[in-house]
């Protein structure tokens, strides 16, 4: 199934779709290609990030759109192990601890988790 591509002011999703600790996959333009993102609900909140792990540049899912622990308190890619913070996406544990996942900017209107311009 191809992703979604999500431009700045459009909708990724209803919050009525998205249930805690799960996610949902889309795609944005950076640079004027298509990239994986995605929007996870943790604690009644919202948070989204670009779908690339900061040890090296892979997505984190491995495609299945499953970016939890088996906890559910923390992100985890599954190719080296490395665990990010659901709230800031800083890495705790694994090879890249310190860095972070890079975070996009969404807001929550009208019943609708909206992609937001950085910096908006």
């Amino acid at each position: 199934m191809e992703l979604r591509l999500i431009q700045p002011g459009e909708p990724i999703c209803s919050i009525h779709e998205l249930p805690d600790n799960t996610s949902v996959k889309f795609r944005i333009l950076e640079d004027g290609r298509a990239i994986e993102a995605f929007l996870i609900r943790f604690a009644g909140r919202y948070y989204a990030y670009k779908n690339r792990c900061a040890h090296m540049s892979l997505t984190l899912d491995l495609d299945d759109n499953d970016f939890f622990t088996i906890d559910y308190q923390a992100l985890i890619c599954k190719t080296h192990g490395a665990i990010y913070s659901p709230e800031n996406g800083i890495c705790f544990a694994g090879p890249c601890y310190g860095e972070a996942l890079e975070p996009l900017p969404v807001q929550l209107r009208e019943g609708q988790v909206i992609l937001v311009e950085n910096g908006a």
